[in-house]
């Protein structure tokens, strides 16, 4: 209220006139459109001048000789016992899936920081050939596939104090390798690939960084590129951008040995971002003006900024394949009036149209967060959708258009499972 003064023959008389009530400000929603007209979301293309392994020692055997051979590892389905016990790190019964795979227990890891060591190699980006040909079938291949990059987990220890109580290794992220799990979905066997540079002298050298994220678009593979060399040699080395792979051009050590580079992918040209981030992407063949490459960063709701500064970003296609050099979209995480529907600790974002998809670790719900914003015309018209029963520890996305399915995969030793929902069961 506020009091007036009237004066009325002489005498002063106050009288109480209401105040319009002034509105808090209302809080931002979780996701604000970003400006991404500046320098550090702008790419620069390279060349890999070195595309080809030596010739006396490899063979090319395309997609088709790496989805087939007896040389490869089954994994199990759902219907067998092992594969149904892991049925908890997939989302929960509200949220059927449609179809699941589980790794073999080699690849399943084992529970316990103490136990990292044992297997060291951990799942994280993941694209389907449903995404890659509206056939659901790689080009120049005859079978459905998958392919799943893998991160080397390095591990250090702290100083020992006490020889007879020495503390349990750590996770080590300075330096990760990767390697890429090629599935054949019609028969659930799989073998790995190593992504590889080729230098000037025509040696193999592996590919270092955390390869988050994989994007599959025609015969071409691309992988998020981060900064997880640890002063390893490279084009381009420890900077943020998109590494590119052809699917056609998977070669073959003749004596059938060679480790890890038995089977080796080489890097066919690469994009470096002017600062920006590249933890995850995502291939939408949906946007508007064509299909687009989606990436973002991951940013931890642990770290000073909260919930905070997730930043996610579209790029356009051109010709054969290649991305324009500046995005035509972006968008940004901020505190949200309610923790729960915030966007952070992204492990994963599939764009399809106006709709992203979020697969989030960690956060108010531990692990089990996944999110639905709706970002078509005004932004006051934006929706979100956050969910709670979704699977363990989820990582990277992948919508296979032609089913309406989404996939995506888990990450927790002795969890790790391959799986896909309906769109529908999740509106």
């Amino acid at each position: 209220m506020r009091k007036q003064l009237f004066v009325f023959g002489g005498t002063v008389m106050a009288v109480l006139t209401a105040v319009p009530a002034v509105a808090a400000p209302l809080p931002p929603p979780p996701l604000v459109s970003l400006n991404v007209s500046g320098a550090p979301y702008t790419l620069t293309e390279k060349a890999n001048p070195y595309q080809t392994p030596p010739t006396a020692e490899y063979t090319p055997v395309g997609i088709n000789g790496t989805l087939s051979g007896t040389d490869r590892t089954a994994m199990l389905g759902s219907g067998d016992p092992e594969c149904a016990a892991r049925a908890d790190a997939l989302p929960q019964p509200a949220v059927p899936t449609s179809s699941a795979y589980c790794w073999d227990t080699v690849m399943q890891g084992k529970q316990g920081a103490e136990n990292a060591h044992l297997m060291p190699w951990v799942p994280q980006g993941l694209a389907t050939s449903g995404e890659a040909q509206l056939s659901g079938i790689p080009v120049t291949g005859d079978n459905r596939a998958a392919i799943v990059s893998w991160t080397w987990q390095n591990t250090k220890q702290d100083p020992v104090t006490d020889p007879e109580n020495p503390p349990p290794p750590k996770k080590d992220y300075r330096h990760n390798s990767v390697k890429l799990a090629f599935v054949n979905l019609d028969d659930m066997k799989y073998r790995f690939v190593l992504p590889v540079w080729v230098d000037e002298a025509g040696v193999q050298r592996r590919i270092y960084g955390h390869g988050g994220g994989l994007a599959w678009y025609g015969p071409y593979l691309f992988m998020s590129s981060t900064s997880n060399w640890e002063g390893q040699p490279g084009p381009d080395a420890g900077k943020a951008g998109v590494r590119v792979f052809d699917t056609r051009k998977i070669y073959r050590k003749k004596d059938g040995g060679g480790g890890d580079y038995q089977y080796v992918l080489p890097e066919v040209r690469h994009y470096v971002s002017g600062g920006a981030s590249f933890d995850y992407v995502s291939l939408d063949r949906n946007s508007a003006g064509g299909a687009s490459l989606v990436g973002g960063n991951y940013r931890s709701s642990a770290d000073s900024r909260g919930y905070a500064g997730t930043e996610v970003y579209r790029y356009r296609f051109g010709d054969d394949y290649r991305l324009n050099r500046t995005p035509v979209q972006g968008w940004k995480s901020t505190v949200p009036q309610n923790v729960g529907d915030a966007i952070s600790d992204v492990q994963g974002v599939q764009a399809n149209g106006d709709t992203l998809y979020f697969n989030m670790s960690k956060g108010s719900v531990a692990n089990r967060r996944f999110s639905t914003a709706g970002v078509g015309g005004a932004a006051s018209n934006w929706t979100l959708k956050s969910r709670k029963d979704w699977s363990y520890r989820p990582q990277d996305l992948s919508l296979w258009y032609a089913t309406n399915e989404l996939w995506s995969l888990t990450e927790g030793e002795e969890d790790r499972v391959l799986y896909s929902v309906k769109l529908d069961a999740l509106k």
